[in-house]
């Protein structure tokens, strides 16, 4: 008879370590699933940054470019030669020796 109470000790025993190497095992595997899963969105995130990143770095060369643009014309709004053709444009001033052709107005 004791043969037999230990026998079915060992058994519930064993059959308790199956269901919990099971258990561990399920848990094991959903982690290892939900990690493959945020890998691939982490994947897709970085490449999205990576677009991000050089669109705005054409957008900081372009910017740049624009800046170059507005200090030289900064340096050329200073000049004698833009004054004088703003005073033509604006005021129809002219330079003593220049001659102004006007077309004619017509019908």
């Amino acid at each position: 008879m004791l043969k037999k109470g230990m026998t079915r000790k060992r058994n519930k025993e064993r059959s308790d370590n199956r269901i919990a190497i099971l258990g561990i095992t399920v848990v094991v595997i959903f982690l290892a699933i939900a990690v493959h899963i945020r890998s691939i969105t982490l994947h897709e995130q970085d490449r999205n940054y990576a677009l991000q990143e050089e669109s705005l770095d054409a957008e900081i060369a372009n910017e740049q470019h624009h800046s170059e643009e507005l200090q030289k014309q900064k340096v050329y709004v200073k000049t004698k030669e833009y004054t004088m053709e703003k005073a033509r444009e604006i005021f129809g001033l002219k330079l003593p020796d220049e001659v102004i052709i006007k077309p004619e107005q017509g019908n």
